[in-house]
């Protein structure tokens, strides 16, 4: 198993359309393995490949409710026209908490990890998850959908809640 780590949210990989993922000179199976691992690992509900570095249109999901499945090549076919506001977070944005809005549903052609190709409807939370995951299928995140004044304002309160944890624990002088 491969020791993946998160990218720097600042990192130019992350702003760039990943590769088609290659059945017949790519592992499929290591690969949603070591994505799964690391997912759990940093405590999320998605992972995409380009988050830790590999340069793959390939992404995971499971844990809290969520079927745990490996996405490869994912195509968005349709949206629902109901759209609805929720916080979200991204792993490659540690601590910060956006309210986004996204469609209540939508329709996916993607492969598995056998090469097998799937169209499926997903609503509610799974269809944010993959909806934000197949973000960064397109080099983009969710801060990308919030305004100026709603990312500033999430990011001060990131830092009141770092300046608290500091004091809590005696790490402010």
């Amino acid at each position: 198993m491969e020791d993946l780590k998160l990218l720097p949210f600042g990192d130019p990989q992350l702003k760039q359309k990943p590769t088609e993922f290659d059945f017949e000179n790519d592992d499929a199976l290591q690969l949603k393995k070591d994505l799964l691992a690391a997912m759990y690992k940093f405590g999320g509900v998605g992972l995409s490949a380009n988050q830790v570095g590999i340069d793959k249109r390939v992404f995971v999901i499971g844990g809290k409710g969520l079927e745990t499945k490996a996405v490869f090549n994912p195509e968005l076919l349709n949206v629902s026209n109901e759209v609805i506001s929720m916080r979200e977070g991204c792993l490659s944005y540690p601590g910060l908490w956006l309210h986004i809005k996204r469609p209540v549903g939508a329709i996916f052609k993607y492969y598995d990890e056998n090469g097998n190709e799937t169209i499926e409807e997903f609503k509610g939370i799974p269809a944010r998850v993959m909806l934000h995951e197949y973000d960064h299928m397109l080099g983009q995140n969710f801060t990308m959908r919030a305004s100026k004044f709603k990312i500033e304002r999430a990011l001060k309160g990131l830092d009141k809640k770092v300046k608290r944890f500091k004091q809590n624990n005696g790490l402010l002088r």
